[in-house]
């Protein structure tokens, strides 16, 4: 397995497994309606461009393709962490993750995210604890999310 960053040429490929990963596993802990708005956010090509290249995003890829992919922006917030659907549960995101802390590991003194109920227990695996949680609101539709933080 190789990791890099993210380039615009990954942008249509980061979309579709963004979109296919939460058709798959949010039905499992989201309505039909959070699932159907969280997913089209990846329509947004202007958005999704920045959600990807605006921080620093790495890809986890093999022979198959892009297996997963994991963002970070300033100051620690994980933006983003996806794995391709038939890679769950290999090791992709816990290799995305420690590319991230590698990236900041002198830098800050924690990583934060906004975890879905489906990521919360992957981030708990790896030392995030929750400090809070919160509801967003997307297109009318709210969404709870669980505030998570590690401390390096």
């Amino acid at each position: 397995m190789n990791v890099r960053c993210a380039q615009e040429s990954d942008l249509p490929k980061l979309a579709a497994l963004y979109r296919q990963t939460i058709l798959v596993n949010a039905p499992e802990h989201y309505t039909h309606a959070q699932t159907q708005i969280w997913a089209s956010f990846s329509r947004d090509a202007d958005q999704f461009k920045q959600f990807i290249l605006g921080v620093t995003t790495f890809v986890a890829e093999d022979d198959s393709g892009i297996l997963g992919f994991a963002g970070i922006g300033e100051e620690g917030h994980v933006v983003s962490t996806y794995v391709r659907q038939d890679y769950l549960r290999r090791g992709v995101w816990s290799i995305l993750m420690q590319a991230l802390e590698q990236a900041c590991e002198f830098k800050l003194k924690r990583l934060y995210a906004e975890a879905s109920a489906f990521s919360l227990g992957l981030f708990q695996k790896l030392g995030f604890q929750i400090y809070d949680m919160e509801v967003v609101d997307r297109q009318g539709v709210e969404f709870q999310r669980y505030l998570v933080e590690l401390n390096l």
